[in-house]
């Protein structure tokens, strides 16, 4: 059985393999030259260098900080996006980032339900989508009259 979809013929398969490998090569002797001509990025000649030069084990943490830098992002992006979805923003807000963890620390109106379980339900979208990738928020909702400070280790943002 065949893992493409029946609407695409072999011809199909066959010129979108060669098209993909053809800009894979192209991209390459790009970097090939910027390299050559020191106009390379810092992270193009640090990953090249990884590549031709490191370790095994310095290969795969090059490649978890660029997949964790990755997933955070569009963790964040995601999870911020729905909470515009809903137009209701915490009073203050703050983030943690780890590797694989955002923390969130909200501050709320006493009592504002609306607002708790549209970050509850944020959070919880934003969970279900990048969980199985090892990535996830965790919030920490306090009331106004809680009178609790941001943690110092939390970075404060507008919401």
């Amino acid at each position: 059985m065949s893992n493409t979809s029946p609407s695409l013929t072999n011809n199909d398969v066959n010129e979108k393999m060669e098209n993909w490998f053809e800009n894979l090569v192209a991209g390459i002797r790009k970097d090939q030259l910027m390299l050559e001509t020191n106009t390379a990025p810092e992270n193009t000649t640090n990953l090249y260098n990884t590549l031709m030069n490191g370790t095994q084990t310095e290969l795969f943490a090059t490649t978890r900080g660029a997949s964790s830098k990755y997933f955070i992002q569009t963790l964040l992006n995601d999870y911020f996006a729905e909470l515009k979805k809903y137009k209701r923003s915490p009073l203050k807000m703050a983030l943690d980032l780890s590797d694989g963890k955002v923390l969130v620390w909200a501050e709320i109106e006493d009592n504002d339900e609306e607002t708790e379980n549209t970050l509850i339900l944020s959070e919880a979208k934003a969970n279900a989508k990048y969980a199985a990738y090892g990535f996830y928020i965790t919030s920490t909702i306090v009331d106004k009259t809680d009178n609790l400070a941001i943690p110092n280790h939390y970075q404060k943002v507008k919401a």
